[in-house]
C-alpha cells in the first residue's frame, strides 16, 4: 500500500509491504505521515510559530524549551558540523535570506546581528532545551527533511510494519530486508535518471544545486551555501550518501556538495558512503 501527500516543501510517499494480516497498513501510513508533519510543524523555517522560528528571533544568552524532536535534531547537527570540520552547519540562513531563497519574518532580527552565527552557538541544556551563546539564523533544510523520514520509519516500526520504504524528494529509507531500486538524478540532466543499485534497511540521501538555482546580482546562486565563505554552490554535481539513518545522510550530503569530498574517518564513524556524480 501507498501513500503520498505534499510535505517538508517536496512529496513524501510512504509505501507499507502488507505482508502480515495483523497490521493496519493504512493506520501505519498514518501515523508516519503524523511524524513527518510534527518535524515540519516544529523545523520549519516558513512558519513564525515553529521552534526554529522561535531561537531565530531569541537574543544572545536566552534560553528556550523546545519540543525533545528539535533538541535531538539539534545535537546531531552539531555532532555533524564536529565531524566534518564545519563543513556541514545549519547556521546559513543568514545567507540565503539575503539571496530570497528564505522568508524573513516580521519579528526577525536584522541580517547583521547573526552574521557568522553557527549550529555551534548553541548549547544544549537537556532533553527539551537549549540556550543561544549568541544570536543565530539557522536553517535546519539541510537535515529536517532526513530527520522526518528517520520519525516516520520509526513510526512504521512502532505499528508492526517490516517492510516499507519512505521518500522524501529523494531523501528515502528502507525498513526492512526487502532490497529496493535507487534512482538519481543526472546533475547534466537532471529529468533523467541512473539507476544506482538496490537498498536495503539503510537510507539515502542527495544534495545539489540544479533545481534551486536563482540568479542574484548577475551571478548563480542556490539553496546550498559554503557556511565557511558564505558563497553560494552552484558547480553541477549531484552529491549522495548511504547511511543507516536519513538525517545523517541528509547532512553528510551537504558536506559533501560544500568541499566535494568527505573525510574517510568521519564517513567510518557514521558506517556512511559518498559518491559525487
Amino acid at each position: 500500500m501507498k501513500r503520498c501527500r505534499p510535505q517538508l516543501g517536496t512529496f513524501v510517499e510512504i509505501e507499507v509491504d502488507e505482508t502480515a494480516d495483523a497490521i493496519d497498513a493504512l493506520g501505519a501510513i498514518e501515523q508516519g505521515f503524523a511524524a513527518v508533519a510534527r518535524v515540519a510543524a516544529r523545523m520549519s523555517f516558513h512558519d513564525p510559530a515553529s521552534d526554529l522560528s522561535r531561537i531565530n528571533a531569541a537574543a544572545a544568552g536566552s534560553s528556550l524549551r523546545l519540543d525533545p524532536w528539535t533538541v535531538e535534531l539539534l545535537a546531531l547537527a552539531q555532532a555533524l558540523h564536529t565531524a566534518t570540520g564545519g563543513s556541514f552547519d545549519c547556521g546559513v540562513g543568514v545567507h540565503l535570506k539575503r539571496w530570497g531563497l528564505l522568508p524573513t519574518h516580521p519579528d526577525a532580527r536584522p541580517h547583521d546581528e547573526a552574521e557568522g552565527g553557527s549550529i555551534a552557538d548553541l548549547e544544549i541544556l537537556d532533553a527539551g532545551r537549549v540556550r543561544l551563546r549568541r544570536a543565530v539564523c539557522l536553517d535546519l533544510g539541510g537535515i529536517a527533511k532526513g530527520y522526518a523520514v528517520d520519525q516516520a520509519i520509526a513510526a512504521l516500526d512502532r505499528a508492526g510494519v517490516t517492510s516499507a520504504i519512505v521518500n522524501a524528494g529523494g531523501d528515502l529509507r528502507v525498513l526492512g530486508e526487502r532490497a529496493r531500486p535507487i534512482h538519481l538524478r543526472r546533475p547534466d540532466a537532471p529529468d533523467r535518471l541512473v539507476h544506482a543499485g538496490d537498498l536495503a534497511d539503510g537510507a539515502l540521501a542527495t544534495s545539489a544545486p540544479y533545481f534551486s538555482l536563482v540568479e542574484r546580482d548577475g551571478r548563480p546562486h542556490s539553496a546550498l551555501a559554503d557556511p565557511r565563505s558564505g558563497a553560494p554552490i552552484t558547480r553541477p554535481a549531484s552529491c549522495s550518501v548511504l547511511a543507516p539513518s536519513c538525517a545523517v545522510a541528509d547532512g553528510l550530503a551537504k558536506a559533501l556538495a560544500v568541499d566535494g569530498r568527505i573525510d574517510p574517518d568521519c564517513l567510518a564513524r557514521y558506517d556512511a558512503m559518498a559518491w559525487v556524480l
